[in-house]
């Protein structure tokens, strides 16, 4: 099985313990990997992901306006690295996904002040054809082009979650849209990492979804059972808060039962 993936190489002593447990599920023969393995891998790479990828999400503040990424000089484009540096810092990241998230939330409900706080305006929002091309635009403006894996899973869980707070036939509550979008951010950090091994490892596309649909099911009840607080709505910049702070948590969880 290769030792390398869209996080980490091998070398590292996280990492490689990441790469043998996804080597372990896929090799698994039979009915395929059981529970213990998928899981084992999950907890193995949130932990190599945590430890490798700069300071583990906790309950930082980050204003709305520092989170918008910058803007290209002349072009109009922008950079999804804004603020970053070099280093990638996992709760920044965290924050900036929550705040589009937010702008999702505040587009249903038409809060054309929290729009504005986002550098959004609800009257362009709305010539746009499709709840999808509003939810996609917000996404492009608050967090730019992806230039990294966890830049791609970030974009990825924010508009799942987003295009879900759109057409959900009743309102979500700030708890169900905190989540949903940390079930999702997970997941996808997670799958960016299994489509790296899958083209490294060469196993059969039946194996890959077998290993996805387990990690899916786990990352989803590992969050859920996390009981978060039931809390019906929330200014955008609390959101953006509590979605740090309940990110660090998550973090927490896997690398407590990586390390048991």
């Amino acid at each position: 099985m290769g030792t390398s993936g869209a996080y980490g190489g091998s070398g590292s002593q996280t990492w490689d313990a990441a790469h043998e447990a996804y080597g372990d599920a896929a090799a698994a023969d039979g009915t395929g990997p059981s529970d213990a393995q998928v899981q084992a891998f999950v907890n193995a790479f949130m932990q190599a992901l945590a430890k490798n990828s700069g300071p583990v999400p906790g309950p930082s503040s980050y204003p709305l306006a520092s989170l918008r990424p910058q803007r290209a000089g002349g072009g109009g484009g922008s950079s999804s690295s804004a603020g970053g540096g070099g280093e990638r810092n996992l709760g920044r990241q965290t924050a900036r996904g929550a705040a589009a998230v937010a702008g999702a939330s505040a587009l249903r409900t038409g809060d054309r002040a929290t729009l504005a706080e986002l550098g959004l305006d609800l009257n362009h929002l709305d010539s746009l054809p499709s709840p999808r091309a509003k939810c996609a635009y917000i996404v492009d403006t608050l967090l730019g082009a992806p230039s990294h894996p966890d830049e791609v899973a970030l974009r990825a869980a924010t508009l799942r979650t987003m295009v879900e707070i759109q057409k959900a036939k009743e309102a979500l509550t700030a708890a169900q849209q905190l989540e949903l979008f940390l079930q999702h951010l997970a997941y996808e950090q997670v799958l960016v990492e299994l489509t790296s091994q899958r083209r490294t490892d060469h196993i059969t596309p039946q194996r890959a979804k077998e290993i996805e649909d387990k990690a899916k099911k786990y990352l989803r009840a590992s969050v859920s059972a996390m009981r978060l607080p039931k809390i019906a709505k929330l200014a955008a910049q609390t959101f953006v808060a509590s979605a740090t702070t309940l990110a660090h948590k998550v973090f927490t969880v896997f690398r407590i039962r990586d390390e048991r």
